[in-house]
């Protein structure tokens, strides 16, 4: 029997990329680590920096589900609609999926201001007058990227290109039905010969790779590979160690990043599939934290840099801190999808 790369499989990636996501934000860099007397015993400084540095991989990994995600969605329609139905009926769904994603984020931005209004500057940040609204409201519907407005979290800097991505990537998808892989030059050559916006710049060769991806349906292909178990397990571990020593290697990181994320973040996505995902307890435990993965990347700045920070690094032990932030995402997460539900917002929102 065929193996489909399934919603679950795409949690399970969404939560390996998370936990790179906080391993690489909680020890970032030596300054850091050193500075919060950071223990990672039993790895060498320098093989520790190495991989928590490889964790901003992460980026890499949503850009690719996302388009992977929405493009599959389109092929599957593409051949069944006529080209201008089917153009009305991606830009309605993409229509949909923004206004649902801004609502998302809008909820979760009031629910931080609710608990923790007392920790945030607000005049310092979006001024004193009634301009200010104007700012804040920006800001919570995360388009403060889009207009260079102040922002309460810095990280919240992914949502200008998930939101760009929703609708670029029909036209994408579009274009890659029409012409194929040569869609790729097109993708490496572009912001070369036009300007493009930076985040863009550097993510677009990895949605195009994505939305390729969907239209050669690469991961199923991968998951049917017929490999050992145990020649697999040895060969996914010897693949992620490659991974990080090539990206991390200075040059590759330097100049050839934006080009070498697109195969590591689909190997990733295979690794999390079959590995883990072979597994019944690590695969459902790796597709719960994939499932709130969103709601960890919009939070998790908070609890680990600007409310709980001493909290966080109180123990020392690199472990230990990595665990503490993790399950305050979650616990944050799982309650506030519990309001969600309770209040009827998780219907509305999901439409």
């Amino acid at each position: 029997m065929q193996k489909q790369f399934t919603k679950n499989h795409s949690d399970m990636a969404k939560g390996l990329a998370i936990l790179l996501l906080l391993f690489y934000h909680l020890f970032e860099n030596e300054e850091l680590i050193v500075s919060l007397e950071v223990n990672h015993a039993p790895f060498s400084r320098e093989g520790f920096l190495l991989f928590s540095g490889f964790g901003n991989i992460c980026v890499a990994v949503f850009v690719f589900l996302t388009a992977f995600g929405i493009a599959t969605g389109l092929l599957a329609q593409k051949d069944a609609l006529p080209e201008d139905l089917f153009w009305k009926t991606a830009y309605n769904q993409a229509a949909k999926r923004f206004f649902r994603l801004m609502l998302n984020f809008a909820v979760l931005y009031l629910s931080v201001n609710l608990l923790w209004w007392y920790k945030f500057d607000y005049q310092s940040l979006y001024g004193t007058d009634k301009q200010g609204i104007v700012l804040l409201l920006t800001d919570a519907l995360g388009l403060s990227m889009f207009f260079n407005t102040p922002t309460l979290n810095a990280t919240w800097w992914y949502m200008e290109i998930a939101y760009i991505l929703i609708f670029l990537v029909p036209l994408l998808t579009w274009l890659t039905a029409k012409i194929g892989y040569p869609i790729l030059l097109i993708a490496f050559f572009l912001p070369h010969a036009v300007t493009v916006e930076p985040d863009l710049q550097r993510y677009l060769f990895v949605a195009v790779f994505g939305v390729c991806a969907a239209y050669g349906k690469w991961p199923d292909k991968l998951l049917n590979l017929k490999l050992h178990p145990a020649f697999q397990w040895l060969a996914g571990i010897a693949g992620f160690i490659l991974c990080v020593l090539i990206r991390q290697n200075y040059v590759i990181h330097a100049y050839y990043a934006h080009l070498v994320d697109a195969p590591v973040a689909l190997f990733l996505i295979f690794l999390a599939a079959a590995l883990p995902g072979s597994l019944p307890v690590p695969g459902r435990a790796l597709a719960f934290v994939g499932k709130h993965s969103m709601n960890i990347y919009l939070v998790h700045t908070f609890f680990y840099q600007i409310l709980w920070r001493q909290y966080i690094y109180q123990f020392k032990y690199a472990g230990i801190s990595f665990l503490l932030l993790l399950v305050s995402c979650i616990l944050y997460s799982v309650l506030l999808e519990t309001v969600k539900k309770i209040t009827k917002l998780r219907k509305l929102l999901s439409r």
